[in-house]
């Protein structure tokens, strides 16, 4: 961890953004969706903002939220279980989880993946039965 940087839960600030952008949307992926236009804004990719985009945007630097930092949070959100715990626990930082996210979507797109979850699955089943015996 670099220095004067601090540990937070990511989670409760994905709830606080949410909060914030609540008058403009509820559901998830139109806030991520207007955010993501927010970045390109920013970064000169797209020229104009319509109405809901720009009370995003103006939120966002009301609030000292910069789109990009607000929407690498918010991909954070679909992250896997295994993953959300490492982060609230604060075992792992933000950079980390998100390429160990972009990594267990890559593994369990692929063939190999699917088997190998298939059998871990079946495995565990087993285990269980036996268990309650």
């Amino acid at each position: 961890m670099k220095r004067g940087q601090k540990r937070f839960n990511v989670f409760e600030q994905i709830k606080s953004i949410k909060e914030l952008l609540a008058p403009i949307s509820q559901d998830k992926f139109t806030i991520r969706a207007l955010v993501m236009r927010c970045v390109k804004y920013r970064v000169g990719q797209v020229k104009k903002l319509n109405a809901a985009e720009a009370k995003t945007y103006d939120l966002l630097l009301k609030n000292s939220l910069y789109p990009k930092t607000v929407y690498r949070y918010l991909l954070l959100e679909d992250a896997p279980p295994h993953i959300r715990e490492k982060l609230e626990q604060k075992k792992i930082c933000m950079e980390t989880a998100r390429e160990q996210y972009i990594q267990w979507k890559r593994f369990s797109g692929t063939r190999a993946g699917n088997e190998l979850m298939d059998e871990m699955k079946n495995i565990i089943r087993r285990v269980r039965w036996k268990s309650q015996e």
